[in-house]
């Protein structure tokens, strides 16, 4: 509507929709399993449907965010923001609004993919760490054994993502965390002194940046809800959502091996 477009459907964002088509079959499963299977507790069923639910709301928000932010950058020229007019200092300041929004989303969703996994898997990540990351969970998944086939796939796309995740956390938490020494030195260096003309940031690099950070995202939600739709229906003969016989094994092994030597899961570093 901003920009006198066709809606999005009409231009077919390939990620997104791969995205999207996962979470739905799985909410198609939750509601089965509500009508007929009964796996969960109604509780705890009706806290993942309203869940999975809201992670369609949020990859549309930051969707909408980051488009939105390509295109107003489209119109910023000038190098410098006292070269610009009013309208296009307009421009600029509406793509810096909606960068930092997708900034703020981006890791709002892999933060929410988290705590649903813990939820669902039971990984108990709360008792090591009171305020955790999706990070964390991959970690924790990690170490007792859950799940290796997801984490795998998980671990290697962090991996591979691991540069324009960095960057684009450093951008976010100094947006809304914090500025400690080393972030103070970054935003220094990137800011002009008094009285020196206010330059415009590399605007094209961070759209790339955020690109890449928005692709890792969608692959992530559409490897995760592809598996765990998989695992409702028990498929290759693992049961259910939560960690098959051999996964629970292996961290039973563990939490009684960190009770004998008086370590174990408290202990953990993540």
């Amino acid at each position: 509507m901003i920009f006198d477009e066709k809606r999005r459907v009409d231009r077919c964002d390939k990620q997104l929709e791969q995205a999207f088509t996962s979470i739905k079959h799985y909410l198609n499963k939750l509601q089965k399993d509500r009508r007929t299977e009964h796996t969960y507790e109604p509780k705890k069923l009706h806290r993942l449907y309203v869940w999975t639910q809201s992670f369609l709301d949020a990859l549309d928000e930051l969707e909408q965010s980051q488009y939105c932010a390509v295109r107003f950058s489209q119109h910023i020229t000038k190098s410098y923001l006292d070269e610009m007019n009013a309208e296009e200092l307009d421009h600029y300041r509406r793509y810096v609004y909606f960068y930092k929004n997708a900034l703020i989303r981006l890791f709002s969703i892999l933060d929410k993919l988290g705590y649903f996994l813990n939820d669902l898997f039971e990984l108990k990540t709360e008792v090591i760490k009171t305020h955790f990351s999706f990070f964390t969970v991959l970690r924790r998944m990690r170490e007792t054994g859950v799940h290796p086939a997801l984490q795998q796939k998980l671990f290697e796309l962090k991996v591979k993502t691991k540069q324009p995740l960095e960057i684009l956390r450093n951008q976010r938490n100094m947006e809304i965390h914090y500025v400690n020494v080393d972030m103070l030195d970054d935003l220094m260096q990137n800011h002009s002194y008094f009285g020196d003309r206010i330059g415009v940031e590399n605007f094209r690099t961070n759209l790339a940046e955020l690109a890449k950070g928005y692709g890792m995202v969608c692959e992530t939600m559409d490897l995760v809800f592809q598996y765990i739709s998989r695992k409702a229906a028990g498929e290759h003969g693992e049961g259910k959502h939560g960690g098959n016989a051999q996964d629970s094994t292996h961290y039973r092994k563990r939490e009684r091996s960190g009770q004998n030597n008086g370590s174990g899961a408290r202990g953990s570093r993540i």
